[in-house]
Formats: C-alpha cells, sequence, structure tokens
C-alpha cells in the first residue's frame, strides 16, 4: 500500500505541473504531418514486489527493494521507438531483463532462490485529439519464465525446485498527455490498463516524465514507471500451474534521439 500510495503522490503532483504549465506552451518535436523518428535505449531500475507460483509448489513472494535492484539484475536491455507527426504516433517498446532474487519466508517457504526471466514488447497506435491528449489502442507481448528453488517446512527442511514460463497478450488502452515550455522542457504523463482476462486477469501501467532538449537531435529524459500484471494459466496445485503476479516500480533515466 505504501509503494501505491507514493506513487499516487507522483501522479497528482505531476498532473498539477501539466495543467499548470502555460496554455500556448509549444508541443514538441515539430507539429507536422512529416513524419519523425525518435528512438530511446533507456534504463529502468525497478522494485519488484509480488507472488511467482510453478506447478505444484507453494506460492513464494518476492520483494527486491528499489535501491538493490541492479545487484539482482543480471541482464537488462530496454529500448523504445516512436514513429510520429502531427496527428498520429506509432510506438515500439522492448524490454528484456533477467533477475535473480531470494524468495521470502512466507506459505511454508523457508529459504530458497527465484529467478525471473522477462520478456515485453509494446506496440501502440494514437491518436492526438488535442496538442496536449492523446488516445490510442495497442498490445503488450509478455513472455516470462519463473523459476523456483526453495527449502520449505515444516515438517523437516525439503528442497523442490520448478521452471515453467509463459507467453501471453494483453490488448490495452492508452492515454498520453504532453506539455511543452519553451519547447525545452517537456512533461508527460502515459497511462494505460488491459488484460481484461484476454490476457492477464488485469494489468496496469503509469508512466510520468520530464525531458529536457539539449540539442534538436538530443533529448534526456527521468521518470518513473509502474507497471502491474497479474497473469496465470492452469488449475492449482498441478503441474500446468502458472502464477505471475507482479508489480514493477521505480526510476528511469531515458536518452532520446530524433531523426
Amino acid at each position: 500500500m505504501k509503494k501505491i500510495k507514493s506513487c499516487s503522490g507522483v501522479i497528482m503532483l505531476f498532473s498539477c505541473m501539466l495543467w499548470m504549465a502555460p496554455a500556448n506552451a509549444q508541443t514538441w518535436p515539430d507539429t507536422s504531418k512529416t513524419y519523425h523518428l525518435l528512438l530511446e535505449p533507456y534504463l529502468l531500475t525497478p522494485a519488484m514486489s509480488g507472488t511467482l507460483d510453478v506447478g505444484q509448489l507453494p506460492q513464494t513472494f518476492i520483494c527486491v527493494p528499489a535501491g538493490k535492484v541492479l545487484s539482482y539484475l543480471q541482464f537488462g536491455f530496454m529500448l523504445y521507438a516512436e514513429v510520429h507527426n502531427d496527428r498520429f504516433a506509432y510506438t515500439s517498446d522492448v524490454l528484456y531483463a533477467s533477475l535473480g532474487q531470494d524468495a521470502s519466508s512466507k506459505n511454508g517457504v523457508i529459504s530458497g532462490k527465484a529467478t525471473v526471466k522477462q520478456f515485453w514488447w509494446e506496440l501502440e497506435g494514437l491518436y492526438k485529439v488535442q496538442p496536449w491528449l492523446e488516445f490510442g489502442v495497442g498490445a503488450r507481448i509478455n513472455s516470462v519464465q519463473n523459476g523456483l528453488n526453495i527449502n520449505v517446512g515444516p515438517p523437516g527442511n525439503i528442497s523442490k525446485n520448478g521452471n515453467k514460463g509463459a507467453t501471453w497478450v494483453d490488448p490495452l488502452i492508452v492515454t498520453r498527455l504532453k506539455g511543452a515550455i519553451n519547447n525545452k522542457w517537456l512533461l508527460q504523463l502515459r497511462a494505460d490498463m488491459g488484460g481484461f482476462g484476454i490476457g492477464s486477469q488485469f494489468a496496469w501501467q503509469l508512466q510520468p516524465d520530464v525531458y529536457y532538449r539539449v540539442s534538436r537531435l538530443f533529448e534526456v529524459g527521468l521518470g518513473y514507471r509502474i507497471i502491474s500484471m497479474n497473469y496465470h494459466t492452469g488449475t492449482e496445485h498441478t503441474d500446468g500451474w502458472f502464477l505471475f503476479d507482479m508489480e514493477e516500480y521505480g526510476p528511469q533515466l531515458r536518452l532520446g534521439f530524433n531523426f
């Protein structure tokens, strides 16, 4: 609950900043019918909190503090791309991360290790209904591999392990708000929700960012991201059972190149 309240505070503050931006503030990049390309490699350092489950193993809770996530991150790759003009935007967001984490002592788990290999690819199309407001739809392809090597008890201390993956697609409804000041600073707030039982039972995401344009080519952004997914497949307590009920939240640094 604390992290949700903290995130809500960030979003409320960011929304006020957008609201207070001058009405005549310019949008950015240039508003023209010509399509432009934005490429953004970025670093996301999220904390993770949620529940994993594989087959007949007990549900395993993990919680990676934001300050220690880099020590648990084994490999990560993140890249955002966008093609846009004055009305339409088409976006792609690719993330791959491999994370190892100690299992929490809950649900009969004494100790152990949980590993998560996660890939997602978001594809979206947005339409600008106002200079500061866009709506759109999209899809997020998720592929997650849960690995558990845990010790359970009592009685005794029994070692159990399991590894199972799942791939699913979440349909998304997307909105994005923008406000630019003096064509140097950009405030952006992006939100989506999806799943609706088609993929995840429910998934949602919030992403406020502040950008500074260093030059016509280069910009740098600092923001925060929280994404929540609750997905399961199979029958609980059977070999086919897979559960990924996770929230990931934390700061992100983005480097943008405009063409």
